[in-house]
């Protein structure tokens, strides 16, 4: 007589701040099966938010999908930084708020005055709305409501709560840019001391740890056994530097890339960040210091690209012709100053306008490569560097950033769902012992075997850092 089948796979849900992905890996981080949609939130209502009743529906539907092909032993929640619901039991007493909302001038003026210093939380106002703000204005416009909140659980643990875990925080979440968090000693930022927020911030649950089992009505809906454990979430970001830990990897350069390209070089020490040049302080999942640098990398490539794509081929081919022209995008395309104090808003093309879809698509991959290239040279890179997320298939990109590192070997994931295999890997790590194989990387090569002269573009590097600094 046979015995009941173990379950070895996990599921993730990945939320990423463009795109919401579930991936079912094996418990050694295989990839099995990978479902995703666009993460699109709701412009109805005071202000712009997330639409999480949508977002449950299809998570729940597509574990009812992949449950019938896979025995699924454990589900984990990923999730981008600045996101969080205040919560009365499992349900939300306010729309989750995307950080991208535009938040009223008096909201803007009065954090200004209240909002920690850089040395306590390593990360300015600027950028993403951080917690603290949306807190503040969540309190200010809606008293009642906000009054009613018994937690504020950020967007992994409140998807782990309504699963049938429990209420929990978890550090890289609470450190990821959020305000709400003081990262030198360990406890709620002065912020949430001084307004009597800290009651809001349930128990701290390291990532991984198993919060609960599945409810009955989750279990009934998608097939799942009751006994599929919940485990406390993760920063999306930080999942994907744990995978490179799990895997003996600890020492690299991580860019984690997508909307934001993230660089995570531990060891740096915490003098060397500079909160005006885009340098902040993240917390990995065994409560570790990982020192980073945050650009909306991902944001600004597709506004100086536009919506006209090219192949790999023809961008490669486009970079000698750009280089020749001293044709250069300068920052920063958005709201925020990047690496550059002063930049925000005051993105522009210089020299002579990029003619094709290809030339546009390379200008874009020369901004990028030069952006990641001043991010590693502040964390002060000098091993190797492995590429995750969106720009790892970008080709041209990780071949620019080999070619102005010679020193440095450069690689990239072969998978393109780092985050949520970092979170897979979460499951059962405390009886871990042995590195996992299950990242695979490729070796990138310098763009000199393809007419383009190394000298070349690092003057163009070079005349970029000058024209970007006169321009800030």
């Amino acid at each position: 007589m046979m015995g009941p089948v173990v379950s070895t796979n996990i599921a993730v849900l990945d939320i990423g701040k463009t795109s919401l992905k579930l991936l079912v890996a094996s418990e050694e981080g295989w990839p099995l099966e990978a479902h995703a949609i666009p993460n699109v939130p709701m412009t109805q209502g005071s202000y712009l938010a997330y639409d999480l009743t949508g977002l449950e529906d299809w998570l729940l539907d597509t574990l009812a999908v992949v449950s019938q092909r896979h025995a699924i032993g454990a589900v984990i929640v990923a999730a981008h930084g600045c996101g969080a619901v205040l919560v009365d039991g499992d349900m939300p007493v306010l729309p989750m708020m995307d950080y991208d909302a535009v938040s009223p001038p008096e909201i803007d003026q009065a954090y200004a005055r209240i909002a920690p210093g850089y040395n306590e939380v390593f990360c300015g106002i600027r950028g993403a709305m951080r917690l603290g703000k949306q807190l503040l204005w969540q309190e200010s416009a809606f008293p009642a409501e906000f009054a009613c909140a018994k937690h504020y659980l950020t967007t992994a643990q409140f998807f782990a709560l309504r699963l049938g875990g429990r209420a929990a925080s978890e550090i890289s979440q609470l450190a990821a840019q959020s305000h709400i968090w003081d990262l030198v000693h360990h406890q709620p930022s002065s912020l949430m001391r001084s307004r009597g927020w800290s009651h809001l911030l349930p128990e701290l649950i390291p990532a991984g740890a198993v919060l609960g089992t599945v409810s009955e009505s989750v279990a009934k809906r998608t097939g799942l056994a009751r006994s599929t454990e919940i485990l406390c979430g993760v920063h999306d970001s930080n999942a994907n530097l744990f995978r490179y830990k799990a895997a003996g990897m600890a020492d690299a350069s991580i860019l984690s890339t997508g909307t934001w390209m993230i660089g995570f070089q531990r060891g740096l020490p915490l003098d060397k960040l500079d909160g005006a040049r885009a340098m902040v302080l993240n917390i990995d999942v065994d409560g570790e210091n990982a020192p980073s640098t945050l650009i909306a990398t991902g944001r600004e490539y597709d506004l100086i690209r536009g919506k006209d794509c090219a192949v790999d081929a023809a961008v490669l081919a486009a970079l000698p012709t750009l280089l020749s022209r001293g044709t250069l995008a300068l920052p920063s395309f958005i709201d925020d100053d990047g690496l550059f104090p002063g930049a925000a808003n005051r993105g522009q093309v210089i020299g002579p306008p990029p003619e094709t879809p290809a030339e546009r698509q390379a200008l874009a991959v020369l901004y990028a490569a030069f952006s990641a290239n001043r991010c590693l040279d502040a964390l002060e890179s000098s091993r190797r560097i492995i590429i995750d997320g969106g720009f790892a298939a970008n080709w041209p990109f990780a071949r620019c950033l080999a070619t102005l590192r010679p020193s440095q070997s450069v690689w990239v994931s072969q998978s393109p769902h780092g985050t949520a295999l970092g979170a897979a890997l979460l499951w059962r790590r405390f009886s871990r012992t042995l590195p996992v194989k299950s990242v695979v990387l490729n070796a990138v090569a310098s763009l000199s075997s393809d007419g383009v002269d190394p000298r070349d573009l690092s003057a163009a590097y070079q005349s970029w850092i000058a024209f970007s600094e006169a321009a800030s």
